[in-house]
């Protein structure tokens, strides 16, 4: 963000959360333990998207979901 101009933490803090609401997911908690249940597939996808790289760049939503329910497939066959 500062990129664009944007450097206090506030703003950005409020910019972020404008951005969930928009694509309709929820922050996570630090504290969030592996024992919880997954997390929503678009917050996960977005996780994803974060990296940097031609992967990361060109992967889909729908790419996304395709290689999560073929990897759920072959680690229920094992």
């Amino acid at each position: 963000m500062p990129r664009l101009g944007i450097t206090n933490f506030k703003d950005m803090k409020v910019i972020c959360a404008g951005v969930r609401e928009l694509l309709g997911i929820t922050e996570t908690l630090w504290s969030r333990s592996i024992a919880d249940p997954p997390r929503d597939s678009m917050g996960l996808f977005l996780e994803k998207k974060s990296t940097t790289g031609e992967r990361a760049d060109n992967l889909t939503y729908q790419q996304f979901l395709d290689d999560t329910h073929q990897s759920e497939r072959h680690e229920s066959q094992q």
